[in-house]
């Protein structure tokens, strides 16, 4: 019986992991678009800034989005793909991602 549960949980672990980060990436972002001086910008601001100063508790996170994105990339450059603009579209949130990454500055806290 606990074979037959192993493969639903690894997938329900694998869209929590992918969930929890995008909730981390909407809090970034919600705190952007509202701005420090609103209460709901700042407490998101604060609570993004807090949750990516652990770097460990959001690397499985990474780890299954850059997947599906790998998966998504592979969807697009096949044949089943009947246009060049979904790959364009991902190899650009791959560049805009890395280009953040790379130049602005450090995410951890640490």
């Amino acid at each position: 019986m606990r074979r037959v549960w192993r493969v639903p949980v690894v997938c329900l672990h694998a869209v929590g992991y992918l969930t929890f980060v995008l909730a981390v990436v909407m809090l970034s972002a919600s705190a952007t678009v509202l701005g420090e001086r609103h209460e709901l910008g700042y407490f998101a601001g604060r609570l993004a800034q807090a949750i990516r100063r652990y770097p460990e508790v959001t690397r499985h996170g990474v780890q299954m989005a850059w997947l599906c994105w790998a998966v998504l990339l592979v969807l697009a450059v096949s044949p089943l793909s009947p246009t060049h603009w979904d790959e364009v579209a991902l190899v650009a949130v791959a560049g805009a991602v890395l280009w953040r990454r790379l130049l602005g500055g450090r995410t951890s806290g640490r």
